[in-house]
This record gives structure tokens, sequence and C-alpha cells, in this order.
């Protein structure tokens, strides 16, 4: 399969990414090389290792473009899409320009671990790129090859393997013992007394991991916590259940860490029984514009912290709405969150074969891109030490929330922080 196909466009809002928490003209100058000398090209010409060629490096994209996660992830190929498209069109990266396969891997684990390795051993990729939540299936394969692995960080592998890169750590990928105050003092600031957190019992360790940091926040500041269960498409007993919950216990602080799209059902419902919490948190992705217009002031006050307000005139979000509108024109929101969670793990792999020199090695990316410090997309993303900050889950989030129209979000702290507790 190409990469010539763009997924369906999503809908989203003027937010940015955050250094996963959750993206100056110099982006595209940041990561894009021009041709090289002919020293180097020569060079490069003798270069021969999997999946590279004298004019190109191949490697593997893994998503799922099918199964009840694809709405989540399909729109990062518009943004990878984009921003290989800017790198190609400067010559690629030491001359080689850059193409990929791709993979569905459904969001199932064990489809995961197939298709990683049919990409490395059958379809010869250099490096795999990952927009997944269930980059666990593949993982210890991927390592115990020495595979460079580029993408979303929503599982522990993440910050277990140091041949992956993420951009942040979420609270699904550090270890559920280690707790931040961060979401708890919020809480409070917000006026909550009591929490409910929605849990998917049937999750894929995802939401159950982030339900749990969740949990343990809000207790650290000695908030009370209960749970309720939802699947991720919740049926209408438990949503009625939650909103009775809601009721019984007097809950004023709604939290969960299932998709946007299924708690906004839920968010909506305990607003028609006339409740009005004083916080609803989600740690999932903003709602995009569709949802607003579906739900509109049913979802005023549902705050995010993966995503803060940016600036559409700031020299890196145009670089990133001009590239995406030249290569991914069907993606018509260039604001869509996950178009530009592409765009990142994009620029990502061009810096990291930068990093590895006119003859790329799997294990000098590996090396040399671990060692970049203050790595921030071109300004997209809050810049990042790959070695100091592996693993570490962030203490300080931008929380950002929808206004009183439901039309939009408005920033409720750019940077709020709490403090680690000690296990």
């Amino acid at each position: 399969m190409s990469a010539t196909r763009n997924p369906t466009p999503g809908e989203g809002l003027q937010v940015s990414i955050r250094a996963l928490s959750v993206l100056p003209v110099a982006l595209l100058c940041l990561s894009a090389l021009i041709g090289c000398s002919t020293d180097s090209a020569t060079s490069a010409a003798d270069c021969n290792g999997p999946g590279v060629s004298p004019s190109g490096v191949k490697v593997g994209l893994i998503y799922p473009d099918t199964g009840p996660l694809a709405p989540i992830f399909q729109a990062t190929r518009s943004g990878l899409n984009a921003r290989l498209g800017v790198a190609n069109a400067a010559g690629g990266v030491n001359g080689r320009t850059i193409s990929y396969e791709w993979a569905d891997d459904r969001g199932r684990a064990d489809t995961n671990s197939v298709v990683s390795r049919d990409l490395v051993d059958n379809r010869n990729s250099f490096a795999i790129l990952e927009s997944t939540a269930t980059s666990s299936g593949g993982a210890g394969f991927l390592a115990s090859r020495g595979i460079p692995v580029i993408g979303v960080a929503a599982e522990p592998v993440w910050a277990q393997y140091r041949n992956m890169f993420t951009y942040s750590y979420s609270q699904g990928t550090v270890n559920s013992t280690d707790t931040i105050t961060t979401f708890g003092k919020f809480a409070r600031q917000s006026g909550g007394t009591r929490a409910l957190v929605v849990v998917d019992p049937a999750g894929i360790g995802v939401s159950d991991q982030t339900s749990r940091q969740l949990q343990g926040s809000f207790e650290s500041v000695g908030l009370p916590v209960s749970t309720a269960p939802a699947d991720e498409t919740p049926t209408q007993n438990q949503i009625d259940e939650i909103v009775r919950k809601v009721a019984a216990d007097k809950v004023d602080t709604l939290v969960s860490a299932l998709s946007i799209d299924s708690f906004a059902k839920i968010v909506a419902a305990v607003r028609h029984s006339g409740a009005s919490p004083r916080l609803i948190l989600s740690s999932s992705q903003a709602p995009s514009s569709q949802l607003l217009q579906e739900y509109g002031s049913l979802l005023s006050g549902l705050t995010v912290y993966t995503a803060q307000a940016i600036d559409p005139t700031s020299p890196g979000f145009t670089a990133y709405r001009d590239a995406m509108a030249r290569y991914s024109p069907d993606q018509q929101d260039t604001s869509e969150t996950l178009a530009r969670v592409g765009y990142i793990i994009g620029d990502m792999l061009v810096r990291g074969l930068q990093e590895a020199g006119p003859c790329p090695t799997r294990a000098a990316f590996i090396t040399h891109l671990r060692a970049v410090k203050d790595y921030s997309a071109g300004g997209l993303i809050t810049p990042i030490d790959f070695d100091q900050d592996f693993g570490k889950l962030p203490i300080c989030y931008p929380f950002t929330t929808v206004n009183a129209a439901g039309n939009g979000m408005i920033t409720t702290a750019a940077n709020f922080c709490g403090e680690r507790v000690s296990s």
C-alpha cells in the first residue's frame, strides 16, 4: 500500500499539541535538508542498509485504519504526508526522499505484533512510525531488532524501550504508581469537592492506566473519588447509571479517560438531567468542530489538558498550515489535533535522519536522536530533551475549556503545574 491516499478529513479546533501531553518560518528549514554535496552524495550511494537506497529511505506506518479506534487516529496520515511532502520537495535528507508503507493494526495488540514483523522482515522498513494505542504488541520485537520507533505514547512500553521516541508521556505511559498532584490541584482550584472517574472496564489498558493516574492525583490532594464503568461506546444503561451517581453522590467533578466522542455523549446526558458539575475533565483530545456543532452548549465547561490555545498567525503554525494546504488539501480543517500529531511524527523522523548522517543506520538514528535536546518541532510543541525527559510524566499542563456558547475553546490555564508524589 502506498502513501498517496489521504484519510477522510477530520474536524478540529485552534489548539496545538503539547509536548505528549500532550506543535518560526524556521520550521521548514528545521528538518528539511537541501541537496548534498558531491562528497556526501558519493558516500550516500554506498549505503544499502535496511530500507536505505541511494535515492530514498523507506519506513513503515502502523495505525488503526479499521476498528473502534480508527476515527481517532486516521487524521495523522494527512499531517505525516504534509511534513514528508515538505522534506521531499527540498530534496529529502542527504539526497534521499522519504516514503512509507502503512499497515492496519485495527487497534489490537496482537495485530500490531503481526504487522510490525511484516513491515520489518518482509517490507524492509528502516524505521516504524506508530499512531495507535496498541504499540505494545510489537514493541518487544522492534526493540530486540534495534528498530527506531516514533509515535504517540499511549502505553508504558514507550517509557521502557529507548528505541521508541515520542514528544511527551501521558498518564497511560508511565507507571501507575507515579503520581502527580496537578489534576487534583486543578480540580480543587475549580471548586471540586467530590470526583467521579468514568472508566472503561473492557479497555485496552490505555484508559485504565490513565484513570488510575487521575484517581491518584485526586487522592493526593484529599479529594474523594469514585468510579463508574462505561464502554468506549457506552450503553444507555451505563450512561443512565452515571447520571444517577452524579446526582446521588453530589458529584461536582466529572472525569473521563474515554475518547472525546464517547465522553461527549455522557456529558450531554448529565447536562440534560439538570446537573452542572463544576469541572468536566477529559484526558482525550479537544472536541472537534463537528462535535461542538452536534452538542453545542451542552459541552460548555468541558476541559482538556492535552492541547493549548495557539496563535494561528505564529510562524510555526503558519508553516504547518501551508504544508497541509499544499500536500494534504483533503484535510480541510488544519487545526485537527491528530493531523498535527502526524506532522510532528514526520518531523521527528526527518530530524532523526538528519542526525544519523549521510549514511544512516538504525543504530546511528537511535543514538543521535536520543542525544537531541530542546526539540520543539519548529515551535509546535513544548521543547523536549529526548534523553533527560525519557519516560517522565510532565507535571505542568495547559488546560483549555469549551466556551459558554459551546462553539470554541478558551485557555483556562496556559501552564498549570503540580508536584511529583513520592511512591
